[in-house]
């Protein structure tokens, strides 16, 4: 996430709205409003329950392994110290993951995690670990940013991918990451773009820079009011969350202020592509609140964490709106992670209470928790 100070005004809001007007008209495309989020959620608060908590680290996304542990993210830009990663193993405890000396928080960049900014997990156990290289978002990177795979049955990094520089602005900010087979799809929350990275060659490509679509364009709004930087102005943060289907077909991707948009892969690939083509492939998917994060299951479905209103939303694959549960618990939900038995894990991670929020004395209410919430079955088909 980028801290870029901005005023959204009418006319800035319109030439948006216009362009992505235009968009979806030629593309033949219509924004999917069909069917509006339901209003009232279908469970209630005794579904939602403490299942990890820490009162040292801020956890932003939890990633649970097929064997029983956790993986957390502690994002040094929001204030955590070392460890950035940690593992929680079956009994109870806590260590760095997947080592100490990749936790550190000095020494070779090369051999450590300097600023932990996705996790993504692959069905072989491969867990895929951005670093943008930028520990404070009010300033730049201090070391190139990168893919670190980690073998989550061995415990150990396989191997690191760099991203190539050139495909990145001065004020990128990487953040967010999605892997299907060699390919990785990477937000720029910096500078509003996607980087398509092969893991294969390590090459990196830069699409839709500056699309209209993955630029911040609305307030970033919670139960309290929008954002705002210590200025006054509203806080705009550009694409910071995308997800690829488990087909590898498409990917969706939002900032936490704006709208779910979604993109053919193809497109990426397409040797034949215009640059006209390129504008029009993006597909406004779904009109959401502001977002935390996102994750994607098995069969397609989206599951959201709505920090306006302290909610979990989904939305499958045929366009149906859930409201799963709003509780006051859920203080600025992030990434959520899935288990293989219907169970989704919910950081309440109370961003816009750490001092990179508040700039001043951090106001978190201790400790914070990780949610467990059973998923109901699925709906049926209209």
């Amino acid at each position: 996430m980028l801290f870029r100070p901005s005023v959204f005004s009418n006319q800035a809001a319109l030439r948006v709205t216009l362009a992505t007007a235009g968009i979806c008209l030629l593309a033949g495309t219509q924004p999917a409003f069909a069917l509006h989020m339901p209003k009232v959620p279908e469970l209630s608060a005794s579904a939602l329950t403490p299942a990890i908590q820490s009162d040292k680290q801020v956890w932003d996304a939890i990633v649970p392994l097929p064997d029983g542990r956790f993986i957390f993210e502690a994002p040094v830009w929001v204030g955590n110290t070392p460890p950035q990663l940690s593992v929680r193993a079956q009994d109870g405890t806590f260590s760095p993951y997947p080592s100490e000396s990749w936790n550190a928080l000095n020494g070779d960049a090369s051999q450590r995690i300097v600023s932990a900014a996705g996790m993504f997990l692959r069905e072989d156990g491969a867990l895929w670990v951005l670093d943008s290289g930028v520990p404070d978002h009010k300033a730049s990177a201090i070391a190139p940013a990168k893919l670190i795979q980690i073998d989550t049955k061995e415990n150990k990094v396989v191997r690191t991918v760099l991203i190539d520089s050139a495909a990145l602005h001065k004020e990128s900010i990487l953040s967010g990451v999605a892997v299907h087979d060699d390919t990785a799809y990477v937000a720029d929350s910096g500078v509003a773009g996607i980087l398509v990275i092969d893991l294969k060659n390590g090459t990196t490509r830069r699409f839709l820079d500056r699309h209209p679509s993955l630029m911040a364009t609305r307030p970033i709004v919670t139960p309290s009011g929008p954002v705002k930087t210590a200025e006054g102005h509203l806080l705009a943060i550009d694409a910071s969350m995308i997800a690829v289907s488990p087909d590898g077909k498409w990917i969706v991707v939002q900032p936490p202020g704006g709208y779910l948009s979604r993109v053919e892969t193809s497109i990426f690939t397409d040797p034949d592509v215009t640059a006209a083509a390129f504008e029009e492939s993006v597909t406004q998917w779904f009109k959401t609140p502001s977002l935390g994060g996102m994750t994607i299951a098995p069969d397609g479905t989206l599951y959201w964490s709505d920090i306006t209103t302290g909610s979990i939303l989904s939305y499958t694959v045929g366009r149906v709106p859930r409201r799963l549960i709003t509780d006051p618990r859920l203080q600025w939900p992030a990434t959520p992670g899935l288990d293989n038995a219907g169970h989704l894990y919910v950081p309440a991670a109370q961003l816009d209470h750490t001092a990179a929020f508040t700039h001043a004395a951090p106001t978190v209410s201790w400790p914070v928790t990780v949610y467990k919430l059973t998923l109901p079955a699925a709906p049926l088909a209209p």
